[in-house]
């Protein structure tokens, strides 16, 4: 299935720097934080700010002590002059666009002139612009409503920012037709134009049309009208979880367009499961190698197999004779790991929305394969001896602790990090380093070898592929991150700067093993992982440039690069033998 995402699709200026402000409320202040009123029209956004401590009031309520945002629709300013005289710090998070009609109105209202919006009489932004009539305002959306006006001398019409453009302008051939005299602001928002046009443009592209937003988003109601108005099959939904996929499964191309209130991080668990619904067409036989395919990959087992291949590898950068307990520490290690991160993480039902529903729907069995796995990998460091079980039982603890408040008091108190999860980028960094730690230093403490330059490079190797691996799945997951709180190295230095650091990271690790191999560091088999290197570049690449998107083909190249260390490997390992005959191409 091609799935054609609209380009005006997601946050508006106005939601974004309203949420913006919000969570920079939250990380600034200590001290409980109310919206006047819901922030924004998504019951998926208020919610998680919920969890993160926000409470809304509602007009009328008691105004407690603390910081209040208003919210991006805005209120009328007699409300805001109860807010005032509450004497609580205020932040304005109405929508600039917004204001700009405030003031419209205001300025003329001033004057003495009547005002006419255009708009719904029981949406929040309707409401807080009569507050600036000064009581001569009246809401018009229907011929009637216009009929029934009285006779006013002087007059200006201005739109509700999220109107329809042919709804406004049908208002306004009928009011200029009774007032001549009547000054028209259109003030719909550009984003709100450009989006409705691009819904009649999109119709003409696609069988189907998919609109993802609240259901109490007045431009989300308007995007799936102007859809419906067109003839094509719409579908509008909040989530993923409600798109009817054996249905959808019958269109070759559809096209997904949302409001200006949805996040991006919703939009794309949208478009990503519409690309899967293919496999959900009756009898296909795809549906079947779509659901084994996906039971790998989203079970961990995948990505457990990767990290025995990087211990395999990085065994024989140290030229140890690999052993299939160092596979298997790695392989238990980071399958009991990567389970117990997706089932204390929040952002993770925000960012991968098919790995949560698996999760849901295997959670019994991923529990106790996840329980008896941390269990084997203990038991295979303690077969190894004292230091494989101390690495083991540390990075356990580590993970275990990474989201609980362990900082010291006056420490926190001091630098406002309470847990390790609140070190910017520590998530990336404190990954790279447990896989480092399990993959190549546990097969030379177990060896007789010492501790050389080349357990230095393939420590690095290991660290550095984990690193770039990691950083692109938080670029990627930005979104819900900020809103639940989390301080990746995304968030923290942005997703230019996060994309171009993994950029240059990737050029550094292919140089790394090239030059280690040259300088006699590392035995040959540096020139060939080299190739590792490229390979990420090469999916860094195909992301940034959208040729890859997030998706389960995405997930399962990126996870591919440590199965290919492990094939590259495999065929010069000089040990290796197959059936008694010596496999090896470059040993």
């Amino acid at each position: 299935m091609k799935v054609v995402l609209a380009s005006t699709a997601g946050f508006c200026i106005g939601v974004r720097r309203a949420l913006e402000l919000v969570l920079k409320a939250i990380n600034d202040n200590p001290t409980k934080i109310y919206t006047y009123g819901p922030l924004i029209h998504n019951p998926q956004v208020l919610e998680l700010l919920r969890e993160r401590g926000i409470t809304i009031l509602q007009p009328g309520e008691e105004i407690p002590a603390g910081l209040v945002v208003i919210r991006a629709h805005g209120i009328p300013p007699q409300e805001r002059r109860l807010l005032e005289q509450a004497g609580g710090r205020i932040i304005d998070a109405t929508c600039p666009r917004v204001a700009k009609v405030q003031a419209i109105i205001r300025r003329w209202a001033a004057k003495g002139c009547a005002t006419l919006i255009v708009g719904d009489a029981d949406h929040p932004e309707v409401r807080g612009l009569m507050g600036y009539t000064e009581a001569r305002g009246y809401v018009v959306s229907t011929s009637r409503d216009v009929a029934d006006l009285p006779d006013l001398n002087s007059l200006i019409v201005v739109a509700q920012t999220t109107q329809s453009e042919c709804q406004f302008e049908a208002r306004v051939r009928e009011i200029a037709a009774r007032f001549p005299q009547a000054q028209v602001f259109n003030t719909i928002c550009d984003a709100t134009a450009s989006r409705q046009a691009e819904v009649q443009e999109l119709s003409r592209q696609a069988e189907a049309l998919v609109v993802v937003g609240g259901r109490n988003s007045g431009n989300t109601q308007r995007l799936v009208e102007i859809s419906q108005g067109t003839g094509i099959p719409t579908y509008h939904v909040e989530t993923e979880q409600e798109l009817d996929l054996v249905e959808i499964s019958r269109y070759q191309t559809v096209a997904v367009t949302a409001g200006a209130s949805t996040p991006n991080w919703l939009i794309g668990n949208v478009v990503n499961t519409l690309k899967h619904a293919w496999a959900f067409r009756p009898g296909s036989w795809t549906n079947y190698l779509y659901r084994a395919w996906r039971f790998f990959l989203k079970s961990n087992i995948y990505v457990a197999i990767g990290a025995g291949s990087l211990s395999y590898t990085s065994s024989l950068l140290q030229q140890v004779e690999p052993q299939f307990t160092y596979f298997f520490v790695a392989f238990f290690y980071v399958y009991a790991m990567h389970l117990l991160n997706h089932f204390t993480d929040k952002a993770s039902k925000l960012n991968d929305p098919v790995q949560t529903m698996f999760y849901g729907r295997h959670r019994r069995f991923l529990l106790v394969t996840g329980f008896l796995s941390a269990l084997i990998a203990l038991g295979l460091g303690a077969y190894l001896g004292p230091w494989p079980f101390i690495f083991v039982l540390v990075m356990s603890g580590i993970g275990l602790m990474y989201n609980f408040k362990i900082i010291p008091e006056r420490l926190a108190r001091s630098t406002g990090i309470y847990r390790l999860k609140e070190i910017p980028g520590s998530k990336t960094m404190f990954t790279a380093v447990a896989w480092g730690v399990l993959a190549a230093l546990i097969p030379v403490v177990c060896s007789d070898q010492e501790i050389s330059g080349a357990t230095v490079i393939a420590f690095f190797f290991v660290a550095g592929m984990i690193f770039i691996r990691s950083g692109l799945f938080e670029i990627m997951a930005i979104e819900g991150d900020r809103v639940v709180g989390k301080e990746t190295l995304a968030i923290a230095l942005g997703k230019d700067r996060t994309f171009t650091l993994l950029v240059f990271g990737s050029l550094a690790f292919a140089a790394m093993l090239l030059g280690a191999a040259w300088a006699g560091v590392i035995p040959s088999l540096g020139y060939t992982l080299s190739l590792c290197g490229v390979y990420m570049l090469g999916y860094l690449l195909l992301y940034h440039r959208g040729l890859m998107e997030s998706s389960l083909m995405l997930e399962s190249l990126v996870e591919g690069n440590m199965i290919l260390a492990g094939v590259l490997a495999f065929i010069w390992d000089p040990y290796n033998t197959v059936f008694g005959f010596q496999f090896s191409v470059f040993g």
